[in-house]
């Protein structure tokens, strides 16, 4: 507030000068400042600095205050300039860490920003699917801006406590949230937090203890990834059929190169020829057209492993399928939609 009046107070003395050159110079006949709007267009040109010429006071009061006025102009065009710049930094900082939300849809968030959510994201952001992060390091923003692309990548600083800030996340609008926290006490109170606030995020989370597995599900998280349980079961293929675990291991990332396979899931829709299809006449047009392998088929959220024959693919099943890279293109157009959920 004293801030304010201080502006304020400079401002009419600045326009009191002002009137009073007009005032002292239009006693004078050999002035060119007659009226108010003259003794204006004299004080903006000062201000910006122009210096036209075709007015300046002739009245040695005229100029006295002339004198102020040039001065004060030039610590106006200075404050001027410094809340422009001031505002522009501050606009920026807060663009930069995500103040003004993001617009995407239909999306993926992680929350929790370190090498496993970098190595998480880029898998994503390979499939062509967009990102939103969510870290409470301001160190992490400038990382993140430089390892991706501002098109497929949101960031968003904030305290992770602070559960209505993910609405700039547009969380309910995603299609999966991963909650990225070290400690699994940590994650189970936010994750519950979380669902109060999103009923309807999809919640994916890791675990480090296996045997809370349970209790995370109970908390109507969608879906538990623990950890140490995977990383044993692909030691131990490895240990007993390498080259099954090799081929494991290529399946389950996603494909950058045309030579890579990967596994991939589409959605049926009411104009995909499959919509209705015996699912053995749409693993054999895959085949055939593709060099795809259909595998598996989700129905009302239930996956079916290697369905028999006459099984009947309906709109909104997902088919399970192995491709390699320079086939998703393809079927990305004939599906018509992106791989994933």
């Amino acid at each position: 507030m004293r801030k304010k009046l201080i502006y304020l107070a400079a401002f009419l003395v600045y326009v009191s000068a002002i009137l009073s050159i007009q005032w002292f110079e239009s006693q004078s006949p050999d002035s060119n400042i007659k009226t108010i709007g003259d003794a204006f267009w004299y004080a903006i040109v000062t201000l910006t600095t122009v210096g036209y010429g075709d007015f300046y006071p002739v009245t040695l009061p005229g100029k006295i205050i002339g004198l102020l006025v040039i001065v004060g102009s030039l610590g106006i065009l200075g404050f001027l300039i410094g809340e422009i710049t001031v505002r522009f930094n501050q606009y920026m900082e807060k663009k930069k860490s995500g103040f003004w939300g993001t617009d995407f849809e239909n999306h993926y968030v992680i929350i929790g920003w370190n090498e496993f959510a970098q190595k998480v994201a880029n898998q994503i952001i390979h499939a062509g699917q967009k990102v939103a992060f969510v870290t409470n390091s301001k160190t992490d923003l400038d990382l993140i801006a430089d390892l991706y692309s501002s098109k497929d990548v949101f960031s968003l600083f904030a305290d992770y406590s602070n559960i209505e800030a993910y609405q700039k996340v547009n969380v309910s609008l995603s299609k999966r949230v991963f909650v990225n926290f070290e400690s699994d006490s940590e994650t189970l109170v936010f994750v519950i937090n979380l669902k109060k606030q999103y009923p309807m995020a999809n919640v994916v989370v890791r675990c480090a203890n296996p045997s809370l597995k349970e209790t995370f599900l109970n908390a109507g998280i969608d879906h538990v990834i623990a950890q140490n349980e995977v990383a044993s079961k692909l030691v131990a293929s490895y240990l007993f059929e390498p080259h099954v675990a090799t081929y494991t291991e290529d399946l389950i990332a996603t494909s950058v190169s045309d030579e890579d396979s990967d596994i991939q899931q589409y959605l049926i829709t009411e104009e995909c020829q499959f919509a209705g299809a015996d699912y053995m006449d749409a693993f054999l047009k895959l085949k055939v057209d593709f060099n795809a392998i259909l595998i598996g088929l989700v129905q009302d959220g239930k996956i079916i492993k290697n369905p028999v024959k006459g099984t009947n693919v309906q709109i909104n099943n997902y088919l399970i399928l192995i491709s390699s890279g320079d086939s998703k293109k393809a079927l990305e157009k004939f599906f018509g939609v992106k791989e994933g959920e």
